[in-house]
C-alpha cells in the first residue's frame, strides 16, 4: 500500500556495505561457523509446500543425516510464505523470534504500528542478507529442465545439504539435483529475479537485531570450493540486542566467532547489494515518473547514495526501469 514505509529499524545500526560507511557504523559484525543447531520459519509453513510464494531462509543446520557430523551445518532456502500465518503465531500470545526476508521484516514492522502485540511479542528480529528470490517462471523453467513438469514436484530446495549444497528436485521417488550456480547461473546478471526484487531498497536487513550472509568472494559460490565448503557465514549485529543473542548463541556452542568482518570484507561478499543499494532511489524516481506507487523509504539513506552515482548511470537505470515497466515486465500475474 502507499502507505507502508520501508525503514530501517529506529535502533537499527547502518548498513554493512561501503555504499552505508558514511552513515553510522554496525555494532558488530563477524565471520562464524554453525554448529549443528535448527531454527525454523514462524509461519510453519513447509519448505516445499507453496513452489509460487517467496523464498525465506533460516541460518540453521540442515546438513543430511549422513553429513551432519562432519559438515555441522548448512543453508536451507525454501519457498513459503513467511507471514501467511503470523496473526496465529501472535494470538498464541507467546513470545518468539522472527525469522524472515528483510521485506519480511519490513511488512511486519509495519503490522507492528497496527498491533502493539508485535514489539510485545517478537523477541528477535532475524534475517539473512537477501538478493531475491526466482520468480514462478524462471524456476518452473530449471525444474522443465531436468524433465520434470512442475505439476509434479514433491518438494523443492534452491539449496542445502552443504553450502550452498545442490539445488534439489523432487517428484516422487525421483530426484533431480543440479549445482546452485545451474540454477542460478554464475553471476548476478543471469538472476530470474521479480520486479519487486529489482526495486527493493533494503536487500540487508536493515530493521534485523541479527542480518546473516553468505561469504563468497565476488558475491558468488565457486564451484570447485562448494563441494568442501563447510559453510561460513558473515553475521552482523545490528542492535544491542543482536549482538547478545549472538554472545549468547557463541557461548552456548551453537556458533563459533572466527573473526571481525570489517565494512571492505562485506563489500567483497556482497557487490550486488552495493549496487542495489546505490540505484535504488533511482529505480524508484522511474516508477514515479511513470505514474507508479513510488515506495516510501525512511533511515536507508539511498537518495544521498543515489546523488554519488555518475550522471550516465543515473540515466540509464531511470531509463531502463521505465522500459520495463512500459514494456509489461514490472509486473507479475498474482499466483494461484
Amino acid at each position: 500500500a502507499s502507505s507502508s514505509v520501508i525503514a530501517a529499524a529506529t535502533a537499527s545500526c547502518a548498513a554493512c556495505v561501503t555504499a552505508c560507511a558514511s552513515a553510522t557504523p554496525v555494532i558488530a559484525s563477524w565471520h562464524v561457523t554453525r554448529s549443528s543447531c535448527t531454527a525454523s520459519s514462524v509461519s510453519g509453513s513447509d519448505s516445499s509446500s507453496d513452489s509460487s510464494a517467496s523464498s525465506s531462509a533460516a541460518a540453521n543446520s540442515d546438513s543430511s543425516p549422513d553429513t551432519a557430523s562432519a559438515a555441522g551445518a548448512g543453508s536451507r532456502y525454501g519457498p513459503t510464505a513467511t507471514l501467511r500465518t503470523i496473526t496465529d503465531a501472535l494470538d498464541h500470545n507467546q513470545p518468539f523470534a522472527f525469522i524472515g526476508k528483510p521485506c519480511d521484516l519490513a511488512a511486519l514492522r509495519n503490522h507492528a504500528r497496527h498491533d502493539n502485540q508485535v514489539d510485545e511479542l517478537v523477541r528477535y528480529w532475524l534475517t539473512p542478507v537477501c538478493g531475491g528470490f526466482g520468480e514462478p517462471g524462471f524456476t518452473d523453467g530449471f525444474i522443465r529442465s531436468v524433465g520434470i513438469e512442475p505439476d509434479d514436484v514433491t518438494a523443492l530446495r534452491y539449496r542445502g545439504f552443504g553450502c550452498p549444497g545442490p539445488t534439489r528436485i523432487e517428484a516422487g521417488d525421483r530426484v533431480e539435483e543440479r549445482h546452485y550456480l545451474d540454477y542460478w547461473g554464475d553471476d548476478d546478471s543471469s538472476w530470474g529475479l521479480p520486479w519487486r526484487c529489482k526495486v527493493c531498497p533494503d536487500g540487508i536487513g536493515e530493521a534485523a537485531d541479527i542480518a546473516v550472509s553468505d561469504t563468497w568472494p565476488g558475491g558468488s559460490p565457486n564451484r570447485e570450493e562448494s563441494e568442501t565448503d563447510l559453510g561460513v557465514n558473515a553475521a552482523i549485529a545490528r542492535t544491542v540486542v543482536g549482538e547478545e543473542l549472538l554472545a549468547a548463541a557463541e557461548a552456548a556452542g551453537a556458533l563459533t566467532i572466527e573473526r571481525d568482518v570489517t565494512v571492505d570484507d562485506m563489500s567483497d561478499y556482497q557487490p550486488h547489494q552495493v549496487r542495489k543499494k546505490h540505484t535504488a532511489a533511482l529505480r524508484h524516481e522511474a516508477m514515479a515518473i511513470a505514474g507508479r506507487i513510488r515506495p516510501q523509504t525512511a533511515r536507508l539513506r539511498i537518495d544521498e547514495l543515489a546523488a554519488t552515482v555518475p550522471v550516465d548511470i543515473r540515466a540509464s537505470q531511470i531509463d531502463g526501469t521505465r522500459t520495463r515497466i512500459e514494456t509489461g515486465k514490472a509486473s507479475l500475474p498474482t499466483p494461484e
